[in-house]
């Protein structure tokens, strides 16, 4: 009886032990399914952009977002498609709260976009960029921030736009009184009144953007007098806040031409030589850890990689100790993005400078044949970058004839024309009778940003390996002819 008891009792306390361990694994698969599942929500996040907009029908607007806050470098996000109603619906990938903005027409428009979030836009009335814009280097769109249905008012669209409504208002109107009069005025209450307007929402992300917002309207009635200070209370015991464009606005203002200003008081001799002779980030942190404001590496990082991008336009430096610099920051720093914000500022500066690879290109020509620059090489290619509803630019394109005449058997003409009535284009070479190599790329694209193109005619010549030998070079107007028949000569 005995036996069969603890047999019984065994029996028992095996069965719960397997019950217990059945349990520890089906609680264990489930951790492991509810991990994944978070993991997958958060490495797959997305925005849903979606809405009608029949004025666009079968268009298509490209959004890029900001690489980084000090180059500003363009980088494409996704292509949205408007369908033969106007109807668009894109999914986006998004970690983190993205600031995103597009040109089309006459406006620069743009949205913040939070992962996980849909948003229904509303795209103004379209409006015809003419062609005084267009060719006009100095023109400015009309910046737009975009519409979206059924906002509320925790939403962080909303907030950003509800904020700068007042207070650009405030600024416009007070503008000349608060540099005149500074702190003798009605700012501090107007300060007061706005941080009250918003205590309801507690988005951090708009917490930051109206806190940095105000410290640059401090900046300006202290007249820019304060501005060690101003760092001091509002960055250098903060994180940097690299995709915050009021941060980022703030941190340009405050550092614009910092090295280059430095350079010509009393501490310019020893700012030079760490540049110049030196090349070396570890002395260039020890020197500005001096300033009080400056103790926080991540922002004096920072500090250094805009006061050497600024630097590039500085005619007593040099480019070479610039970069060596720079490339000493990067091999040192911790800091992942000062790695990508370093390269970007190399890029920048590199590109488009005699010496450097053309950037290759893949285009339509009249048949609708796609071409790569690439495709050109083993001769010297002259690149023109043309309109042809520009008056300027038929002008030069009937010189280019003379030269494609002249020059055809030993080098290449290109001409990429960004006309938007491409079929219109087309007709008006047929009638000039221009044969070269004619391509089309929208006004606003990689193409165009890649070579920086801000006037029309714009023109390269690149030679047999495809490097840029004129950055920009000489127009048919300009005597380009003595530069062709120099470089053809010793080839």
């Amino acid at each position: 009886m005995r036996f069969s008891a603890i047999l019984k009792s065994t029996d028992f306390y095996f069965q719960t032990i397997f019950s217990i361990f059945s349990s520890f694994l089906i609680m264990k698969k489930l951790i492991c399914i509810l991990f994944f599942v978070s993991v997958s929500f958060f490495l797959f996040s997305e925005s849903v952009i979606f809405g009608t907009a029949k004025e666009y029908a079968n268009n298509t607007i490209i959004f890029y977002k900001y690489a980084d806050g000090i180059t500003c470098m363009k980088e494409k996000l996704f292509d949205l498609k408007f369908d033969e109603k106007g109807n668009f619906n894109i999914s986006i990938e998004n970690q983190n709260i993205t600031y995103v903005f597009a040109e089309f027409g006459t406006y620069f428009a743009y949205i913040y976009l939070e992962p996980n979030k849909n948003y229904e836009v509303i795209f103004p009335e379209y409006v015809e960029k003419g062609n005084v814009d267009i060719f006009n280097p100095f023109y400015e769109p009309l910046k737009i921030h975009l519409g979206i249905n059924n906002l509320k008012d925790t939403d962080l669209n909303f907030l950003i736009m509800d904020f700068d409504y007042f207070y650009e208002k405030y600024l416009s109107l007070n503008i000349e009184k608060l540099i005149k009069n500074g702190l003798n005025t009605d700012v501090e209450e107007f300060i007061k009144s706005i941080n009250k307007k918003y205590e309801y929402s507690n988005n951090k992300y708009f917490q930051q953007y109206k806190k940095y917002r105000i410290a640059g309207l401090k900046n300006i009635v202290t007249q820019k007098k304060e501005e060690s200070a101003l760092v001091y209370s509002y960055f250098s015991k903060s994180p940097v806040l690299y995709d915050n464009p009021a941060y980022m606005d703030l941190f340009n203002n405050l550092f614009e031409s910092y090295f280059d200003n430095m350079l010509i008081s009393t501490e310019g001799p020893a700012l030079y030589t760490i540049i110049n002779k030196g090349h070396s980030i570890k002395r260039m942190n020890a020197f500005l850890s001096q300033k009080k404001e400056l103790q926080n590496t991540q922002l004096r990082e920072m500090v250094i990689m805009k006061g050497l991008y600024d630097c590039f336009g500085n005619r007593h430096l040099s480019w070479l100790p610039l970069l060596l610099t720079l490339d000493s920051l990067a091999i040192s720093t911790k800091y992942e993005k000062h790695k990508q914000i370093s390269q970007n500022i190399a890029d920048m500066v590199i590109d488009m400078t005699e010496n450097t690879v053309a950037p290759n290109f893949e285009l339509p020509d009249t048949n609708n044949n796609l071409y790569e620059l690439k495709n050109f090489r083993g001769k010297y290619v002259y690149l023109q970058f043309a309109n042809t509803t520009s008056i300027v630019s038929q002008q030069e394109l009937a010189l280019v004839k003379k030269l494609y005449e002249k020059f055809h058997g030993n080098c290449i003409f290109l001409t990429i024309l960004t006309d938007e009535n491409v079929e219109k284009a087309k007709k008006y070479l047929k009638k000039n009778k221009y044969t070269w190599g004619f391509f089309f790329t929208p006004i606003n694209s990689k193409t165009v940003s890649d070579y920086k193109i801000d006037t029309y005619p714009t023109y390269f010549l690149i030679n047999q390996e495809g490097f840029l030998k004129m950055s920009p070079a000489p127009a048919p107007s300009e005597n380009i002819e003595k530069y062709l028949f120099k470089y053809l000569n010793e080839n």
